[in-house]
């Protein structure tokens, strides 16, 4: 432990983390990451849950009709979608709310500590408003609250003993439905468009945000426009929902409806975001303070010449201080080695899958390729920002201070890559350069062995 202008810091030895920070990289909605899709009790618990609201259609799935076949499963399905609908929505609340008054309670904290840090080093001015904090998930909860998102319109029946492609043919539903010749089953799939409606002086513009899931292995697409903080309650528009089911009249019927029901669950556990107009769980909230704080200091002045290297590299790296002293070096790593390797921007549920069954759809594959690599250099400012991390770590307080007093001391503009090589060099007692290949060798190591553990144990 040690102090940093007032303030107690952990260094070196940092090893506190806090669970809401350390969700793995595949946790993509409050649902799934609270294992709702696997909780045996959720079904047994759901007559405690207020009906969802809204009348849900049976469609035959050959005729586009309305399903009149007497068929148990199919009864039993349609009763319990809405109980199925609403325990999943006041879950979500439940765990949302929660989240949400952590993050308010936390996150301003860590907003102060940055400012004060900030302006120790010369960067005057920053300030995250207590008031416009989290604004764009704040009125996503109020939405949440008010009424719910999904409106499961119509569940489409298909008799599994009547499937063929040539039944298929003519069918208004069929394209969310396909056989596959490699697993031998019928996949469904499930395809959502959000609306948002956005008037701004008299101008109407529409911000999407499309999903699409394959009901069977869960694998699935997500693509987003982005919401703006000025974004309001009654801009999100309802989210009608067509859910395809596939019965069997020579299958047990209570076998059936428990898969089916089970699946739901599932299913809705990642499609069921509405946060993930915001960021992916597992980031939200945690990119917040250093972007705010490089966005900040591009607009100001700072007698250094190389602002472009500088600005990232130094703001990130206060960012870091905070965060080692409120989280634990843990949460550095987490945060990196998610936005890094585990976040595909497109991804949605288990596994990537565009889902391109028709002639015409054409959404992107993945957005990331290749093996894990980490490889970091002093000539970016990611580099930078890792090599004075690891400098603070070993030294703490002693090298902020160095650095700190070369940059409020300048009078003229100067090169902040070289003031930090002489706070290291001075600081360390080794050659910047020597230091600084060992350095980012270490660091490198030390986010790959943490990643690595991320994965075997997530």
């Amino acid at each position: 432990m040690t102090h940093f202008f007032g303030k107690t810091v952990q260094v070196a030895s940092a090893t506190l983390s806090l669970s809401f920070m350390m969700d793995a990289g595949w946790s993509q909605s409050a649902l799934s990451q609270a294992g709702i899709g696997d909780d045996g009790q959720f079904l047994v618990e759901l007559d405690a849950y207020v009906k969802y609201g809204g009348n849900i259609d049976v469609i035959d799935g050959i005729t586009g009709k309305n399903y009149h076949s007497d068929n148990a499963v199919v009864k039993a399905i349609h009763s319990s979608f809405p109980k199925i609908m609403g325990g999943l929505h006041n879950r979500l609340l439940e765990l949302e709310a929660k989240h949400m008054a952590f993050q308010m309670t936390q996150g301003i904290a860590h907003g102060r500590k940055l400012t004060v840090l900030a302006d120790a080093f010369g960067i005057k001015g920053f300030e995250l408003d207590d008031e416009s904090w989290l604004r764009k998930e704040r009125t996503i909860l109020a939405r949440l609250r008010a009424k719910p998102f999904f409106q499961i319109k119509e569940i489409i029946v298909w008799e599994k003993e009547g499937l063929s492609e040539r039944a298929l043919r003519g069918s208004r539903l069929a394209q969310n439905l396909r056989f596959n010749p490699d697993s031998l089953i019928w996949e469904r799939r499930v395809l959502t468009e959000w609306e948002v409606a956005i008037r701004n002086k008299k101008k109407l513009k529409i911000v999407n945000k499309w999903q699409g899931l394959n009901l069977d292995t869960n694998k699935g697409f997500h693509i987003s426009e982005t919401l703006p903080n000025s974004v309001y309650l009654d801009a999100f528009r309802e989210v009608k929902v067509s859910y395809p089911i596939i019965v069997s009249r020579n299958e047990d019927s209570e076998e059936q409806i428990t898969r089916i029901q089970q699946q739901i669950v599932r299913n809705l556990s990642y499609l069921y975001d509405p946060f993930s107009w915001g960021a992916r769980r597992n980031t939200r909230f945690r990119t917040k303070f250093s972007s705010s704080l490089v966005n900040h200091m591009k607009n100001r002045s700072y007698r250094v010449n190389d602002r472009e290297w500088f600005d990232a590299a130094i703001c990130n790296f206060l960012n870091d201080m905070v965060t080692v002293e409120m989280y634990g070096l843990k949460e550095v790593y987490s945060l990196y080695t998610t936005r890094k390797f585990a976040n595909d921007r497109y991804l949605l549920g288990l596994g990537m899958d565009p889902l391109n069954w028709l002639e015409g759809e054409d959404r992107s594959q993945s957005s990331r390729r290749g093996p894990v690599r980490v490889h970091f250099s002093f000539n970016n400012s990611e580099g930078a920002r890792f090599a004075m991390l690891d400098m603070y770590l070993r030294y703490g307080y002693a090298f902020g201070e160095n650095l700190r007093s070369k940059l409020v001391a300048l009078k003229k503009k100067e090169s902040g890559r070289v003031l930090v090589e002489q706070a290291i060099e001075e600081v360390s007692g080794v050659p910047a350069e020597t230091y600084i290949k060992a350095a980012l060798k270490a660091q490198a190591e030390g986010v790959l062995q943490y990643w690595e553990k991320l994965k075997n144990h997530p």
